[in-house]
């Protein structure tokens, strides 16, 4: 009989993984501060596939159960590899691995600043992230704080350039109950925007739902399987890099949050959920997904330049995005956007993988 293979966990015998977790707007993100296998200085692509490829238990041991749960979100900083970069990162979900992650900026430029792990300079510290999107710069608003250290008081970065892909798409997801108009045009109506990642935006009154947390269930099976029809009917080329030529999720908008019915987020111009990867919801406005809102608002001629808008996600804590000026990519418009809000430090951690732990390597049960 053949031996079984090993688990990552005992491939890689007891091993010990360091974190520093944070949360932006309740979505959290769990970056890798020691334990992670040396990546190869490659372009950011080049990266991505070889972490994935080379190094992939380290995604499942700290995102997936027993560590993690389904929702769960990471990062992973290395050094840059393009000379106009401070940093490269690699973002990490359940599911696999991110081209960009607005939320995963603001935390990481929060945590790596409030933990001495880059220099803070008063009272803006500046920094150039490679992303696997393209290059994102981060500004943060620093002052000193009570306990003699660097406190963010906000980040704003500059996203890759957002456009409106497509608009007039209806499709009809699975399972999934549909409002009176869209019952009449046969499916959902969708515009597909992007923002760093592709992003079905739909309206969530097509599905006769309110963006707030006691939806959360029916929202991510409406986010999910929208997504999936997406995919199965729509293939974005993005103009520069084929790597980047998915659809990553859909943002499901409120359009009225003065009327929420949970009281939450009533000044907001928008509130939304992003569901996204393999149905992980969003706690956060999502970033990319703000920039591709944007995007969108700007080719229905609803936004111009130096236009800014308020936009709560599910929680009720919200990112304002900023109509930054328009652009041509590829010979298409597009537009610069920026993003802005906060993130707070929520512990340091050591986990262990060992490897007799038959379920070390990670799980998911729903």
């Amino acid at each position: 009989m053949e031996p079984r293979p090993p688990t990552a966990a005992a491939a890689h015998a007891r091993a010990t993984l360091e974190t520093l977790d944070l949360h932006c707007a309740g979505e959290p993100l769990r970056l890798v501060t020691a334990g992670m296998p040396e990546v190869p200085d490659l372009p950011i692509l080049a990266r991505r596939r070889w972490v994935r490829d080379e190094a992939d238990w380290v995604r499942r041991a700290l995102l997936l159960e027993p560590r993690g749960h389904r929702d769960m979100y990471g990062a992973i900083v290395l050094p840059a590899h393009r000379p106009d970069a401070d940093l490269a990162v690699l973002f990490l979900h359940t599911e696999g691995y991110s081209t960009m992650c607005g939320h995963g900026i603001i935390a990481l430029t929060t945590g790596l600043i409030e933990e001495g792990r880059v220099p803070a300079t008063l009272p803006l510290t500046t920094l150039r992230w490679e992303t696997p999107a393209g290059l994102v710069v981060a500004e943060a608003g620093v002052a000193m704080g009570a306990h003699g250290g660097p406190e963010v008081r906000e980040v704003r970065f500059r996203n890759v350039p957002s456009w409106r892909e497509r608009t007039g798409i209806v499709v009809a997801p699975e399972g999934v109950a549909l409002h009176e108009a869209a019952r009449a045009r046969g499916g959902v109506a969708v515009e597909l925007a992007f923002g760093g990642a592709y992003y079905g935006v739909v309206d969530v009154a097509e599905l006769g739902l309110r963006v707030e947390p006691a939806a959360t269930e029916a929202l991510t099976r409406a986010g999910a399987a929208i997504t999936e029809a997406l995919r199965r009917s729509v293939q974005p080329a993005h103009p520069e890099d084929p790597d980047l030529s998915f659809v990553y999720g859909t943002i499901l908008v409120d359009h009225d949050p003065a009327s929420s019915p949970d009281g939450r987020a009533r000044d907001a111009t928008l509130r939304n959920v992003t569901v996204f990867a393999d149905a992980e919801v969003d706690r956060s406005p999502c970033g990319s997904g703000t920039s591709a809102l944007l995007a969108t608002l700007a080719a229905q001629g609803r936004l111009r330049p130096g236009d800014e808008i308020v936009n709560a996600g599910i929680t009720g804590e919200a990112f304002r995005g900023r109509h930054e000026g328009d652009l041509m990519v590829a010979g298409r418009p597009a537009i610069a956007t920026s993003v802005a809000g906060n993130a707070y430090l929520t512990g340091r951690h050591t986990f262990v993988v060992d490897r007799r732990d038959p379920l070390g390597a990670g799980f998911l049960l729903r």
